[in-house]
Order: C-alpha cells, then sequence, then structure tokens
C-alpha cells in the first residue's frame, strides 16, 4: 500500500510540475534545433548575398553612341551650345533640314575613299547650317552645334 500511494505522490508531483513548469527539450531536440538555426542562417547570408548581387547597377550603354544616319529620324531640339551626331555608314545622298525652320537644309553625301572621315563638325547660326553640302566617307561621324539662341534641330529626310 505504501508503494501505491507513493506511485501516486509521485504521478501527481510528475503532473504539477508539467503544468506548471516548461518542458525541456531533450537532447535530440536540442540538436535539431540547431541544425534548423543554423541552416537558417546560412539562407539568409546566401539571401544577402544574392540581394546584394542583383542590386548591382546594369552597365549603362555608353553615353556617346552616335545614332545611325536613316530616313526619317530627327534630334531632340537644341538649345545654345548643345549638340546632335549621327553616324554616316551608307553610301548615299542624305537631305538634312531643322523641322522647326525647314528652310534651313544642307546635304551629306557618303562616298567611298571622300576625305573627310573620322569626326566632322558642323555649326547652326543665324537659321542656317554652316556649310550647304559635305561629302564624306562612310563610318563619318557629323557633330552639330546650335550656336543660335533659339533652338534647331537636325532632321535626316
Amino acid at each position: 500500500m505504501i508503494h501505491k500511494k507513493f506511485g501516486l505522490v509521485l504521478a501527481a508531483a510528475l503532473l504539477s510540475l508539467a503544468a506548471c513548469g516548461e518542458e525541456q527539450p531533450t537532447a535530440n531536440e536540442s540538436v535539431e534545433e540547431e541544425a534548423v538555426e543554423q541552416e537558417n542562417t546560412a539562407e539568409e547570408e546566401t539571401s544577402t548575398e544574392e540581394e546584394t548581387t542583383e542590386e548591382e547597377p546594369e552597365e549603362e550603354p555608353a553615353e556617346d553612341s552616335t545614332p545611325e544616319a536613316e530616313s526619317g529620324a530627327a534630334s531632340d531640339l537644341l538649345s545654345n551650345g548643345e549638340q546632335t551626331s549621327y553616324i554616316f555608314n551608307e553610301a548615299g545622298e542624305y537631305a538634312i533640314f531643322c523641322e522647326p525652320h525647314p528652310v534651313m537644309q544642307m546635304t551629306v553625301l557618303v562616298e567611298e575613299g571622300a576625305e573627310q572621315t573620322g569626326e566632322v563638325a558642323i555649326d547652326i547660326a543665324d537659321y542656317e547650317f554652316g556649310e550647304e553640302t559635305i561629302t564624306v566617307a562612310p563610318g563619318t561621324t557629323v557633330v552639330w552645334t546650335n550656336q543660335d539662341q533659339v533652338q534647331h534641330n537636325v532632321a535626316i529626310k
């Protein structure tokens, strides 16, 4: 009978402790929790590295990329001192004009063996292009600079 009473008291004490106290993890549970914690930390570090990699700015296109001259092309309006340019790769005749001032016109002839190559500068002043006609070799870039106080652009027919 003492054993029964002792057993009941012991059972009651265990139930009482279980109800009041926090359950302590077993050794296996502790190891498992640590493994999960380490895995989560590793994932966070990987995630942070990936985010850092993704946030790197993409390479911007070169600012000096010159558009190819083609029919229908037109630059933005140029204020005093601003420039625009086109590269003339294909042989032919290009009619150039200013959209706001269509009386402003010039011709760019592109011919194999022409003397002017590389880069050719043309001023825009007094409502005129600096040259009526220029002859350049294929691959030449023509750069127009607005010297007027009014806005002009460079368009190709």
